[in-house]
């Protein structure tokens, strides 16, 4: 049975446009030769058939290659009869048709080898992926959680953007981040700074010596003296009280309604640069109380830098808070990460640069839906 990258022509290096404009320039090529034939006898020229196989030879397998094979030889050899003398020119055309073919079919296995070891090694990178940057669970505390991956390049599963969710005894606590570079140095790095935020997480109760925590294990695991990664920590109480702490990272935004606000944030330096940046006073930011029917959305700037043809940068918070107009009943969070990744993506007319990865965590509308899963309910504003 074909697969689906055959059906369309990817397994050749094309796609189904790539296959109409071979085999359309090849049918064109074919009547004019045999128009040709019916000119005057300057005109006459049977062995263009040639090009015939080597056009199809550029994006049909090998059983369309022996037919366009077959179709060229028998034209060139239909005509002979109004060539007297030319059988060892038709003879030579036969040859550097069987050549073509024959080298058309060598070139179309080597591509299909080549696409399949790309498939190979597309499936082994993603499932290192999946184990490092596991998805979340579907609900975490009262939180219905979704989380999204856009690789900026085509092929690329792996990269260094991360996000991760923890239920802690000091309630939801969820972490989002970019680490510097790009490739398996971004993997290990982001490695790092996950497996030290599942580890430590429940162990702190303030979020500043969670972030020293992750803080530390990246300088201690890693040689790059020039290694750190940016990153965004939350909290978020039972009774929705919620506190910001970033190191480098943009703040996330709490949607309510139709509206769109950033979250404070206490800001420190990004994770692994600690030992060259003074840490800031312990000021913590002021807290949110976040409400049934809230949103909590956070991101990395790959979305925000993805450019438009003139140079302009997608703009979040004005697209989202139309987006939420025309929505009026509250996100859903996966199809809302969706939507903004086919947003960004449109947008995008000027190129996107680096990975873009989304978290978010929405609670539920319904005030009864956090005492069912064991939490108590909010406090009365």
């Amino acid at each position: 049975m074909r697969s689906d990258r055959e059906a369309d022509g990817a397994g050749y290096g094309v796609g189904r446009v790539g296959r109409a404009v071979s085999l359309g320039t090849a049918a064109l090529m074919y009547c004019v030769m045999v128009g040709l034939q019916f000119a005057p006898a300057g005109w006459q020229t049977p062995s263009v058939v040639v090009a015939v196989p080597a056009l199809v030879s550029m994006a049909f397998p090998p059983a369309m290659i022996v037919a366009s094979a077959v179709l060229a030889i028998g034209t060139r050899w239909a005509f002979v009869p109004d060539e007297p003398g030319r059988v060892g020119a038709a003879i030579g055309t036969t040859g550097v048709i069987a050549i073509i073919a024959a080298l058309g079919i060598y070139l179309v296995h080597r591509r299909e080898q080549a696409a399949a070891h790309l498939v190979e090694i597309s499936s082994v990178a993603e499932a290192a992926q999946r184990a490092i940057l596991r998805p979340p669970p579907p609900v975490v505390g009262p939180f219905r959680t979704a989380a999204a991956y856009r690789a900026a390049a085509q092929y690329a599963r792996v990269g260094g953007d991360l996000y991760a969710v923890a239920d802690t005894a000091y309630g939801v606590r969820a972490l989002i981040g970019d680490v510097r570079g790009k490739g398996l140095d971004a993997v290990a790095t982001a490695a790092v700074i996950l497996g030290s935020f599942h580890e430590a997480a429940q162990d702190h109760a303030r979020l500043a010596d969670l972030a020293d925590r992750m803080d530390t294990s990246l300088r201690r695991h890693l040689n790059d003296s020039e290694a750190f990664g940016t990153a965004f920590l939350v909290e978020i109480a039972a009774d929705g009280t919620a506190h910001g702490l970033s190191c480098g990272h943009p703040p996330p935004l709490v949607l309510r309604g139709t509206t769109v606000t950033e979250l404070p944030v206490s800001p420190r330096p990004p994770l692994g640069l600690s030992s060259l940046l003074p840490l800031p006073a312990d000021d913590p930011a002021p807290a949110v109380r976040l409400c049934p029917g809230d949103t909590l959305l956070l991101y990395t700037d790959g979305l925000t830098e993805a450019r438009a043809a003139d140079g302009s940068f997608y703009p979040l918070l004005p697209r989202l808070t139309a987006h939420l107009a025309a929505h009026p009943d509250g996100p859903d969070p996966a199809p809302l990460l969706a939507w903004l990744h086919r947003d960004a993506r449109a947008f995008a007319t000027g190129g996107a640069d680096d990975d873009a990865a989304l978290l978010a965590l929405a609670w539920p509308p319904d005030p009864a839906h956090p005492r069912k899963l064991g939490y108590p309910g909010p406090a009365p504003l």
